[in-house]
């Protein structure tokens, strides 16, 4: 949503029948010195709306339907088809936003179809079930992690209403969102599953490969190309852990989180020749709209059942026109990189995860990778880990 012109974009259709009472509000509007701001307390986050956005979300917490407040917009002079498109715009735009949603089933109807799968992370047994319609392509993302189990852990049930999907936690509400994102919405709550009933210590923000019975954690700001390079290292033969979360347990050993690497449009053409098959791969979306495709690495091995030591820590550093060098860095900065992002359970590093850190940088070998070609950085990093 364009925070401050919210309602002047238009769409081609008009507003849906929808009957009173259809929309709950997730949000609060609050005039102050005549600017109207909209909170989301899910998000901990405030948007800036005109005066017709405003209007529009008072008439929806009073219980009026969208075409009557389209036809109200235009007993005050405003068009039909501009009324409908201002009421249409805004309930998209808050819907994508979590903002607003409709009323869904509290679960899958009995009527639909469903297929499910049982996917198991860090030892987290997750049942996902889906109408049929609205499984793909967002099952083949996490195929890879299927196990054949009668019971899980955790339901999470995928149910198609009012022109979007909603997802739903042992029958309870979570989200909405567009068919596109599911695959992305999905991959975000299995790891909010794993983070808050997970067992570990830390979890660090750094992609995990293995070779030789060792974990080499790479870690860098966005942008710094974790996912091409982890990409490009497991086509060259390292076994793939994790893409973003690497979980550290009590004695420092590491646990990947192996979801299917999002790779982002700009980084398609640069990985044609690391990951043939992708250009076929179905296109989904962020919430931020932005395209990714997901990457499962084609030579997938699970890892052994018992975290792995880690063997070397490898900090990025990527520049246009830098010259390739991997060279070790000293403790501090080793630990100052895998702070970078890391969360501990109830958000508060603890001293005992500090001293599992200390212990982990103490026996890891630490570098800093500066790079800019792909195949540089790959040869480097091969050639470390020999």
């Amino acid at each position: 949503m364009n925070q401050h012109e919210a309602i002047d974009r238009s769409v081609a259709s008009g507003p849906a029948d929808h009957s009173p009472g259809t929309f709950v509000m997730r949000g609060r509007l609050a005039r102050v010195r005549g600017q109207n701001l909209l909170f989301s307390s899910p998000q901990q986050a405030i948007f800036a709306v005109n005066d017709t956005a405003a209007d529009i979300w008072r008439s929806l917490e009073e219980g009026m339907p969208p075409q009557a407040i389209s036809a109200e917009m235009a007993r005050s002079g405003v068009s039909r088809l501009e009324a409908n498109r201002h009421v249409e715009t805004a309930l998209e735009d808050w819907q994508r936003l979590n903002l607003i949603r409709r009323f869904a089933p509290s679960s899958a109807s009995s009527a639909q179809k469903a297929v499910s799968q049982v996917v198991s992370v860090a030892g987290l047994n997750i049942r996902i079930v889906y109408p049929a319609a609205c499984a793909f392509p967002a099952i083949t993302v996490f195929q890879h992690l299927e196990v054949k189990r009668e019971t899980a852990d955790v339901l999470l049930e995928v149910v198609g209403h009012g022109g979007r999907v909603h997802l739903l936690r042992d029958g309870e509400w979570i989200l909405s969102c567009s068919l596109d994102e599911l695959p992305v919405m999905l991959k975000g709550q299995l790891l909010t599953e794993v983070l808050d009933y997970g067992a570990y210590e830390l979890a660090l923000h750094a992609a995990a490969l293995f070779r030789n019975e060792h974990i080499v954690l790479l870690c860098g700001d966005p942008g710094a190309g974790k996912t091409t390079l982890t990409l490009a290292l497991v086509h060259a033969g390292f076994g793939f852990a994790a893409d973003d979360v690497t979980l550290l347990d009590s004695m420092g050993h590491g646990i990947g989180l192996p979801f299917a690497p999002a790779v982002k449009a700009g980084s398609w053409p640069l990985l044609s020749e690391y990951c043939p098959g992708l250009a076929a791969v179905p296109v989904c979306r962020r919430p931020d709209r932005r395209r990714v495709r997901f990457a499962v690495p084609k030579a997938f091995v699970p890892l052994p059942p018992d975290p792995l030591p880690i063997g070397r820590v490898v900090l990025l550093r990527r520049g246009r026109d830098s010259k390739a060098s991997l060279e070790p860095v000293d403790p501090a900065h080793a630990l100052r990189g895998l702070l970078n992002g890391a969360l501990a359970p109830g958000g508060e590093l603890s001293g005992t995860a500090f001293d599992v850190l200390v212990q982990l940088i103490g026996s890891a070998e630490t570098y800093c990778l500066t790079y800019s070609r792909l195949d540089d950085a790959v040869q480097l990093i091969t050639k470390a880990c020999r």
